[in-house]
C-alpha cells in the first residue's frame, strides 16, 4: 500500500513540473517580443516630409585688401636691399627697395669693340663701293656684322680724376692718422696698410670682372659671324670654278667683299679673346675682395684688441680711423660707379599704405621693368572676402544682402554680399560670391565664417538636420523599416544615401535615395548601423 502510494506521489510530481514548464514556455513565447525589445537600442524618428526651408548659405573666406598694385622699375636696375617683409604695413612713402643702376662695360672695353666695330664697317663700305652693288653680296648672308652703340667712355674724365684725387688725398690722411695714433705698434700698422692696398687692388679687379660677362656675349656673337662668313667665303670659292665670262667678274667682287668682312670679324675676335682672357672670373674676383676685406678687418680687431690689453686710452681715435675709414669707402664706392658709367643709387617707396603681399626679388638681383618687384594690399580701398558655392546656392542670395559673421563677436566688422560671378576654376558648376568686409577691426588675412540669405521655398522631402550623417562615400540617414512576423512587428535600419538641396537651422531639404513618409532616425541610444534591429521610443 505504501509503495502504491509513493509511486502516486512521483506521478503527481513529474505532471507538476510538465505543468510549470509549459507554462513558462508559453510566457516567453507570448512576451519574447518584450524582452528582446529590451536589449535593443532605442531610437527617435522623424518623418520625412513635403515642408519649407528657410536656406542660408554658408562659407569661410579670408580677408583681402579690395586692390593690390605692383611695385614696378621703368628701366633695367639692380637690388642693392630689400627693407620690407611679407606681410609687413606699410605707409605711403616708406622705403621699400634701394636699387642701383647696371653697371656698364669699363670704357677700355667698350673703346677696344667700338673700334673694332667701326673698323668692320668701313671695310664693308670700301667693299660695297668696289662690287658697284653691296644689295647683292649682303643678301647672301642672314648674319650681320657686330656692332657696338653708344659712346666709349660713359663718363667725364674731370669728374673721374677729382674723385680720385680725393680717394687719394683721404687714404693719405688715414694712413698718417694711423701712423699718429700709436708709434709704437708701427708694424701693425704696416700690416694694415698692406692689406688695405691689397683689397684696393681686388676692389678694382672685380670691377673689372663685371664686364665679362658682356665680353663674353660679344666674343660668341662675333666666333659665330665667323663661322658663317667662313661657309659664305668657301661657297663662293666653289661657285669661282663652275663660272665664266661676266659671272666671274661679279662673283669675284662677292668674294672679295666677303673676304674682307671675315677678316675684319677674325681681327675682332682676336681683339675681344685677348680683353676676355684679361678679365677675372666675376665670383673669383668677389670670393678674393671678401677674403682681403675679411683680413683687413682681422688686423684691425687684433689692433683695437692689442690697444685695449695695452690699456692705451684710443677709444676716440679709433672713432676718428673708423670715420675716416667710412669716408674712405663711400669715395671708393663713387669712383667705381664712376668708372662704370656714373650708376646711381635710386629708392623706391610704397605710393600707397597697405600690407606687403608678396616680393619677387632679394639683393643682387637684377629687376626689369616687365617684372614687378612686389605687391602691396591697398588697405585705404576697403577689404574683401569670397567663397565658392554651388548655383543652386547662389541662387538663394542675392548683390545686396547682409552677411552675418559666425565666428567673431564683440568686433566692429560687417559683411555684405556685393557680387556673385563665376569660379574661374569651375564655372559651369560653381559661383564665388564676393563680399564688402567693413569695421575699425578688420585685418588683411583674417579668416571670417559668413552665411547670407533668407529666402524661403518648398521642396517634397525634409528631414531635421539631426537625421543626416556623414560617411565615407558622402551624406546618408537611417531608415526605419517595419517588418510583421507572428509575435509583432520588427523594426530594422537600412541606409539611404543622399545629397542636400538646401539647409536652416534645423531643417534640409534632401533628395536621393530617401522618399516622403519615410521615417527617419534622429537620436539613438546606441551607435547605429545598417541592418540592426532597434525599438522605437514610443513602444
Amino acid at each position: 500500500m505504501q509503495e502504491e502510494n509513493k509511486q502516486k506521489n512521483k506521478k503527481e510530481i513529474v505532471k507538476n513540473l510538465m505543468i510549470i514548464f509549459l507554462i513558462i514556455m508559453l510566457l516567453l513565447t507570448f512576451f519574447s517580443n518584450t524582452i528582446m525589445n529590451y536589449s535593443l537600442p532605442q531610437v527617435t524618428t522623424a518623418v520625412a516630409s513635403e515642408g519649407s526651408v528657410t536656406s542660408k548659405v554658408r562659407g569661410s573666406g579670408v580677408v583681402e585688401a579690395a586692390e593690390d598694385y605692383q611695385v614696378m622699375v621703368t628701366e633695367n636696375m639692380t637690388v642693392s636691399s630689400v627693407k620690407v617683409s611679407v606681410g609687413d604695413e606699410v605707409k605711403e612713402g616708406d622705403l621699400l627697395f634701394v636699387l642701383d643702376d647696371v653697371i656698364l662695360p669699363t670704357a677700355g672695353a667698350a673703346q677696344v669693340l667700338a673700334s673694332q666695330s667701326g673698323t668692320a664697317s668701313a671695310a664693308g663700305s670700301d667693299a660695297d663701293a668696289q662690287s658697284g652693288g653691296g644689295e647683292e653680296g649682303s643678301s647672301e648672308s642672314g648674319v650681320q656684322p657686330v656692332s657696338v652703340t653708344g659712346s666709349a667712355s660713359s663718363f667725364a674724365d674731370s669728374e673721374l680724376k677729382a674723385a680720385q684725387d680725393t680717394l687719394d688725398a683721404l687714404e693719405l690722411d688715414y694712413n698718417k692718422a694711423l701712423l699718429d695714433l700709436a708709434p709704437t705698434y708701427a708694424l701693425e700698422n704696416l700690416d694694415i696698410k698692406s692689406a688695405q692696398e691689397e683689397l684696393n687692388v681686388s676692389i678694382e679687379n672685380q670691377q673689372k670682372s663685371l664686364n665679362k660677362a658682356s665680353v663674353t656675349a660679344q666674343l660668341a656673337a662675333t666666333a659665330k659671324q665667323v663661322e658663317v662668313l667662313t661657309t659664305e667665303v668657301a661657297a663662293l670659292q666653289q661657285e669661282m670654278e663652275s663660272v665664266s665670262g661676266n659671272s666671274v667678274k661679279k662673283k669675284s667682287k662677292s668674294l672679295i667683299k666677303k673676304q674682307k668682312e671675315l677678316a675684319d670679324a677674325e681681327s675682332l675676335k682676336e681683339s675681344l679673346t685677348a680683353e676676355e682672357a684679361k678679365l677675372p672670373d666675376p665670383d673669383d674676383a668677389a670670393a678674393d675682395v671678401r677674403a682681403k676685406q675679411k683680413a683687413l678687418d682681422t688686423l684691425l680687431v687684433t689692433l683695437s684688441e692689442k690697444k685695449r690689453e695695452d690699456g692705451s686710452n684710443a677709444g676716440k681715435s679709433n672713432l676718428d680711423l673708423a670715420d675716416k675709414r667710412k669716408k674712405i669707402e663711400e669715395q671708393r664706392e663713387l669712383v667705381n660707379k664712376l668708372k662704370n658709367g656714373g650708376g646711381n643709387t635710386r629708392e623706391i617707396v610704397a605710393r600707397n599704405s597697405g600690407v606687403i603681399k608678396a616680393i619677387n626679388c632679394i639683393a643682387g638681383d637684377s629687376v626689369s621693368p616687365d617684372s614687378p618687384l612686389a605687391t602691396i594690399a591697398v588697405t585705404g580701398n576697403g577689404y574683401t572676402a569670397s567663397f565658392t558655392v554651388t548655383k543652386q546656392q547662389a541662387q538663394l542670395v542675392q548683390p545686396g544682402q547682409e552677411a552675418e559673421i559666425t565666428n567673431i563677436w564683440g568686433e566692429d566688422i560687417s559683411a555684405t554680399l556685393n557680387r556673385i560671378k563665376p569660379d574661374l576654376e569651375n564655372p559651369n558648376n560653381q559661383k564665388l560670391l564676393e563680399f564688402n568686409i567693413q569695421g575699425d577691426d578688420v585685418t588683411v588675412g583674417q579668416n571670417l565664417d559668413l552665411s547670407v540669405g533668407e529666402k524661403s521655398g518648398r521642396y517634397d522631402v525634409v528631414i531635421p538636420n539631426s537625421a543626416i550623417r556623414d560617411g565615407n562615400d558622402g551624406k546618408y540617414v537611417l531608415v526605419v523599416n517595419v517588418k510583421s512576423s507572428p509575435l509583432g512587428n520588427r523594426y530594422v535600419l537600412s541606409r539611404a544615401n543622399i545629397e542636400i538641396q538646401a539647409s536652416d537651422d534645423t531643417n534640409s531639404a534632401v533628395t536621393g535615395e530617401l522618399f516622403e513618409y519615410d521615417y527617419v532616425v534622429t537620436n539613438s541610444t546606441k551607435p547605429l548601423e545598417a541592418g540592426m534591429k532597434v525599438r522605437l521610443s514610443d513602444e
